[in-house]
Order: C-alpha cells, then sequence, then structure tokens
C-alpha cells in the first residue's frame, strides 16, 4: 500500500502489446495490469469484455523502473 508521502516515478514497459510504453507509478508495484476494451457482439445489458495483459517488475536490472511482459499470466 502506498501513501501520499510515496513518490511518483517513471517506468518502462517492454514486449507485449504495450511494449515501450512509459508509465508513472508509486511504490514501485510488483505488476501492471494493462486493459484494452473488446467489441462485444450481442452484448447482455451492462455487459462489456476487456483484454488483460500483465507487466511484472524486473528486479534484475539495477537502473531504471522497468516491467517485463508475462504472456503466461492469467
Amino acid at each position: 500500500m502506498t501513501d501520499d508521502t510515496t513518490e511518483w516515478e517513471s517506468a518502462l514497459l517492454a514486449g507485449g502489446p504495450a511494449d515501450g510504453v512509459r508509465v508513472r507509478v508509486r511504490g514501485r508495484p510488483g505488476l501492471i495490469q494493462v486493459t484494452y476494451p473488446c467489441e462485444v457482439e450481442e452484448p447482455r445489458e451492462g455487459m462489456r469484455a476487456t483484454a488483460v495483459y500483465v507487466y511484472r517488475r524486473d528486479g534484475r536490472s539495477p537502473g531504471r523502473l522497468r516491467y517485463g511482459y508475462d504472456p503466461a499470466a492469467p
């Protein structure tokens, strides 16, 4: 959990559909979800679908904060 004193920092997403995108995060979360809306044919009331992609923090690089695409994540 983060608080208001935690500073924002830039992170790079590597691989997957958001490759090269930079995001700003607080508290170095272990993973980031990227979502894209999907079109639903004949949706039921209030229904919507979203594609979810997971990026995990890469602890191997000591420099800039980086998250790698995890194709095995549900």
